[in-house]
């Protein structure tokens, strides 16, 4: 009995093996050291996590995947499975969703203390924090992040174009000799319109005219499904997370005054305060912070944003400001791989070095002419000059 039901895992990863491509991975494949015993991947629904598990497993000829929230696991612990497994010669083993299963963090720690030649790579929603379980797994596991795709990874998986990340500091000093060797051989800014409206979740190339609508049932499924159990979250909650997400939604980017939420949404101020942290974390939002600001879950946000400018496309169902979707999108290249805060001047301060001021055509330096290693970031513009950097060059950056 106990093999019949092994084989229903077997059987999964098989079917989903044989349809699976090599062609295109994402940008943290080629970040991960894949030499540590456990790996934890986290990331929001869509984005690719379950893609990179299989890649790994097929590029190694070896390995099985599981997902955790299969049927099997109402009868059968994941310590057993993995025995059996282990038995079977498995030494390499794939856990997709490790946040549906119950006893994770107990059960993680007991697999890799007591199988030493076995390597887990697991992966999880990114609202879960791995090292607040139940067993400490931070002198255990290598942790990693994965977001949604670049414009660069864009161009590659929509047109074949293969273009190499850049730091922010070789963006800065050669913007004018990047963009020129793009410009000259495509149409830049046609395709980043297209992707700003649909490329940041890879699932666009399945779904799509229904691709904003795969994304609505996304962002349920995290705010009813995956949110609850890690925060411990009843129905009301839920629906008060809903209405604040659309809140927000109707006005992003916006320094938010918490006093006048809580005051809409009958709740506490601290409580809106945990429910942005929650949104922020699930990858539904971006928070932006002052340097100078702690990072505890109380201390305000200087200002909110939707977490890439597809779920604008989703979400804005009313006129929002214009600034919405530049300034979202500069935020979610350019955190990825650097540290941003609010400057005292402009819009974005990246690395405690450069300060941003993004917008249109008609941004000046106004606002940050005072400011050393000041620049723009413009929309709409193929190629920059002098400190004046095009908005595009930003999804080059992972």
């Amino acid at each position: 009995m106990k093999n019949i039901k092994m084989n229903i895992l077997k059987e999964n990863h098989e079917r989903i093996n044989k349809s699976l491509n090599l062609s295109f991975k994402r940008y943290l494949f080629n970040i991960i050291d894949f030499s540590p015993r456990l790996i934890i991947i986290s990331g929001c629904r869509g984005v690719g996590k379950t893609t990179l598990l299989l890649q790994y497993l097929k590029e190694q000829n070896q390995g099985i995947y599981i997902s955790l929230d299969h049927i099997y696991f109402n009868t059968r612990t994941l310590l057993a499975t993995v025995n059996e497994l282990y038995e079977e010669g498995h030494r390499l083993i794939a856990l997709d969703e490790v946040h549906k299963y119950e006893n994770w963090s107990q059960e993680l720690k007991n697999i890799y203390d007591s199988y030493p030649d076995l390597k887990l790579i697991v992966t999880s929603s990114s609202a879960l924090d791995i090292m607040s379980g139940e067993s400490d797994l931070s002198r255990r596991a290598d942790l990693y992040e994965l977001v949604g795709m670049s414009f660069r990874e864009y161009l590659e998986f929509e047109h074949g174009i293969k273009v190499n990340p850049v730091s922010i500091d070789t963006l800065i000093k050669d913007h004018v000799e990047i963009a020129s060797s793009l410009i000259n051989e495509i149409p830049v800014l046609k395709y980043y319109k297209h992707y700003l409206k649909k490329g940041y979740y890879p699932f666009y190339k399945d779904t799509g005219n229904k691709y904003h609508s795969r994304i609505l049932a996304i962002i349920n499924q995290v705010i009813e499904t995956d949110l609850p159990p890690i925060f411990n979250m009843d129905y009301s909650s839920v629906r008060q997370i809903k209405k604040l997400l659309a809140v927000i939604a109707k006005v992003a980017p916006f320094s938010p005054n918490i006093s006048n939420l809580a005051r809409d949404l009958e709740i506490s101020r601290s409580r809106v305060l945990e429910f942005i942290d929650y949104l922020d974390r699930a990858g539904l939002l971006n928070v932006l912070k002052s340097a100078l600001k702690s990072d505890s879950v109380m201390a305000k946000p200087d200002k909110i944003f939707l977490e890439n400018p597809n779920l604008i496309q989703t979400l804005a169902f009313e006129q929002t400001n214009l600034g919405t979707g530049e300034e979202s999108f500069f935020m979610g290249a350019v955190k990825v791989k650097n540290k941003v805060f609010t400057p005292a001047n402009g819009d974005f301060m990246v690395n405690h070095t450069y300060v941003f001021e993004v917008g249109g055509k008609n941004k000046s330096f106004h606002q940050i002419k005072n400011m050393p290693n000041a620049y723009l970031a413009k929309d709409d513009l193929e190629i920059g000059y002098g400190n004046t950097v095009p908005l595009w060059l930003f999804g080059l950056l992972y």
